[in-house]
């Protein structure tokens, strides 16, 4: 009888951490992200590291308006930030439902599919956001400017525990001796 109560107690708590991860909301993203804020230069700060990214450091994507689409052209130096070799991607993104801008696909040549970049926390001077998926593997922390005080990037990057996101995972990005 003590070992058919151990077995239960064992599977109730299996079941009940289970159940428990299983208790985190949907990501939801900011409705004050916006297009013309948007456009321009952003810095990645730091980020749940992803195969593109791996090695890069100095890492910078710029958005352009395009009309229907925005042109993204992400660029990091490989190996290094003073002597590594340069690295550029170009690719578009887009809002499936234009009256919500915080909810882009992006695509780049590479991928046979656009994905999900959602914007979780947009500063509302437009200087800082986080970006997430609503799968919660990957994870973007962006600036205005290749540096952020260690409290805000904390602030920004605590936007994210809500949602259950893994932020442990996440890598800050070597800005120092980036030329531009």
């Amino acid at each position: 009888m003590i070992r058919l109560t151990s077995i239960i107690c064992i599977v109730v708590i299996i079941l009940s951490s289970c159940t428990s991860a299983n208790n985190c909301p949907a990501v939801t993203t900011d409705p004050a992200a916006n297009k013309t804020q948007f456009l321009g230069d952003w810095y990645e700060i730091g980020s749940i590291p992803q195969f593109f990214n791996i090695g890069c450091n100095c890492t910078k994507a710029n958005y352009t308006d395009n009309g229907s689409n925005i042109l993204v052209t992400n660029s990091c130096r490989l190996g290094g930030a003073t002597i590594g070799i340069p690295n550029v991607i170009n690719g578009t993104a887009f809002a499936p439902n234009p009256s919500d801008f915080s909810k882009l696909k992006v695509q780049f040549p590479t991928s046979p599919v656009a994905a999900d970049y959602w914007i979780i926390y947009f500063d509302p001077n437009g200087q800082n956001m986080l970006i997430g998926d609503p799968n919660k593997t990957t994870l973007f922390v962006l600036s205005r400017s290749r540096t952020m005080s260690t409290s805000t990037y904390n602030t920004i990057l605590g936007k994210a525990i809500p949602f259950c996101y893994n932020i442990s995972k996440v890598k800050k990005t070597d800005q120092i001796s980036c030329n531009n």
